[in-house]
C-alpha cells in the first residue's frame, strides 16, 4: 500500500499561487504537484546543489523515482481535504439535486476513505447552504457540514471535534455555532492587493493588483511524500534525498513558495505529521483517484485512459513564466496535464515523468540572448489511490 509522509504549511501572510497565467488578480487555493516540484528543484539550486545530480532518477528511463509528491490541499485543524472525483455522482447512490455538490472542490478524509472503499456517501450528502442570519426549515443536526461557501465538505461525527475552536464556537458570543452556519464560515480569505509599475520610457505609474490568500489559525496546506527510496544517496554526494528535502523545505519556509514572496507572502511554517497517511493500492488496469497531476509518458497510457468507458477525467493547459539564474524570464511551453480528482485507469508502478517546458526558441541560435542552456522541467507523475472494486463500476 503506498504510504505518505504527511507535511503541513502554515502560512504567515498571504499565499499568491497564479492561475490564469498573466492575470495577477487571482490566486489558487491549493498547489499543484508540478509546481511544489519545481519549487524543491529551484530550492536545491539555491542551496548550492547539483541540479543536474538530483534530477537524474527521476529522468533515467530505468531507474525509479526516489518521491513521489501530491498536491497541496487545505486543511483545517486536524481534519485534511482531498480533491472531489471529477465525476462526483459516483459518491451517492440516490441523484444529488440543485448545485450543493458542483460547488464542492474537497471532501475530507473520512469521505475520502469511505469512497475508497465504494460505500455511497449519501448520508452525509451536503445540505442546504442557509442565508446568514435565517432560521433553517430542518432543524435536524446534519450528518454533513459544509465550509468555505460550500467548498469544503465534511462529516459531523467524528470531524466536527477536529476543527479549531474558534471555527466551533462564535470568538464573540462564546456560543457553540449552529451547524447550518457553517457553510458561510470562511476558514481562508481571498482578496487582492495593490501594487504599482512605473514605466521605464516615461515615468508613469500603472496600478494593478496582485490576488492573495490567507489562511485561518490553525488552517492552511497539507501535502504527502511518497517516499521509494528515501535513502538513496544524490549522485555524487553524501546526502540522501529525505535529508534534502528537509534542507530544502527549511529554505523555502523563510523565502517563501508562490509569487510576490518580496513583500512577505508564500512563507510558512512548515509541520511534519508523525503518523504516516496509508492509502490503498491500485490495481492494474482498474481505477485509481488522482491525487497528483499527471501527465501520460506514452501512447499505451493514454490509449487505455481514453478507451476505459468508466473513466473520468480533467485536463488543465499549464503554461506560465520560467525564472532562470542563467537568463530573462520567459514563458514557459504550454502543457497539458490531468488534473487532481480524475479517476482513471493506472497500469504502472510508477506513472507519468518529467517535460522539459523551455521554450524553443533561440534553442539553436547560439547568440541569442533568450537562449536557455539547460531544460526546464514540470513534473507528471502520478500519486493515486486504488478504488474498490463497486466503486470502479459505481
Amino acid at each position: 500500500m503506498p504510504t505518505l509522509s504527511v507535511h503541513r504549511l502554515h502560512f504567515r501572510a498571504g499565499l499568491h499561487l497564479g492561475v490564469r497565467g498573466v492575470n495577477l488578480e487571482e490566486s489558487g487555493v491549493s498547489l499543484p504537484s508540478d509546481t511544489l516540484f519545481s519549487a524543491l528543484v529551484d530550492g536545491w539550486r539555491r542551496l548550492g546543489g547539483d541540479v543536474d545530480a538530483w534530477l537524474t532518477p527521476f529522468l533515467a528511463a530505468q531507474s525509479e523515482p526516489p518521491f513521489l509528491l501530491t498536491s497541496a490541499f487545505p486543511f483545517v485543524g486536524d481534519v485534511r481535504f482531498y480533491p472531489m472525483p471529477v465525476d462526483p455522482a459516483r459518491l451517492f447512490a440516490a441523484p444529488q439535486g440543485g448545485k450543493r455538490v458542483k460547488r464542492i472542490r474537497w471532501l475530507s478524509e473520512e469521505l475520502f476513505m469511505r469512497a475508497l472503499k465504494g460505500e455511497k456517501l449519501d448520508r452525509w450528502a451536503p445540505p442546504e447552504q442557509e442565508k446568514p442570519n435565517t432560521q433553517p426549515a430542518d432543524k435536524r443536526e446534519p450528518e454533513g457540514l459544509l465550509l468555505q461557501g460550500g467548498r469544503l465538505w465534511l462529516m459531523r461525527e467524528p470531524e466536527l471535534k477536529r476543527l479549531p475552536d474558534w471555527v466551533r464556537v462564535d470568538p464573540k458570543t462564546r456560543q457553540k455555532r449552529s451547524l447550518h452556519v457553517f457553510p458561510n464560515l470562511e476558514v481562508w480569505q481571498e482578496g487582492r492587493t495593490p501594487r504599482v509599475t512605473v514605466d521605464r520610457t516615461n515615468s508613469a505609474s500603472t496600478i494593478f493588483h496582485i490576488g492573495q490568500v490567507r489562511f485561518g489559525p490553525e488552517c492552511g496546506l497539507w501535502f504527502g511524500i511518497q517516499w521509494r527510496a528515501p535513502n538513496r544517496t544524490i549522485a555524487g554526494s553524501a546526502q540522501s534525498y529525505q535529508e534534502s528535502i528537509e534542507q530544502i523545505l527549511a529554505l523555502l519556509s523563510e523565502e517563501g513558495i508562490g509569487g510576490d514572496r518580496s513583500v512577505g507572502y508564500g512563507a510558512f511554517t512548515h509541520e511534519p505529521v508523525a503518523a504516516p497517511l496509508t492509502l490503498p493500492d491500485h490495481r492494474p488496469h482498474e481505477l485509481a483517484w488522482l491525487l497528483s497531476r499527471y501527465h501520460p509518458a506514452d501512447a499505451d497510457a493514454v490509449r487505455a485512459m481514453t478507451a476505459a468507458t468508466n473513466a473520468a477525467y480533467r485536463i488543465a493547459s499549464v503554461a506560465g513564466w520560467l525564472r532562470s539564474p542563467d537568463g530573462p524570464a520567459q514563458r514557459r511551453k504550454r502543457i497539458h496535464l490531468l488534473e487532481e480528482g480524475s479517476l482513471i485507469p493506472m497500469s504502472k508502478n510508477v506513472a507519468g515523468d518529467l517535460v522539459d517546458v523551455a521554450p524553443d526558441y533561440g534553442r539553436n541560435e547560439g547568440s541569442s540572448p533568450d537562449r536557455l542552456p539547460h531544460p526546464v522541467y514540470r513534473a507528471g507523475f502520478a500519486v493515486a489511490a486504488g478504488l474498490a472494486k463497486e466503486a470502479n463500476h459505481g
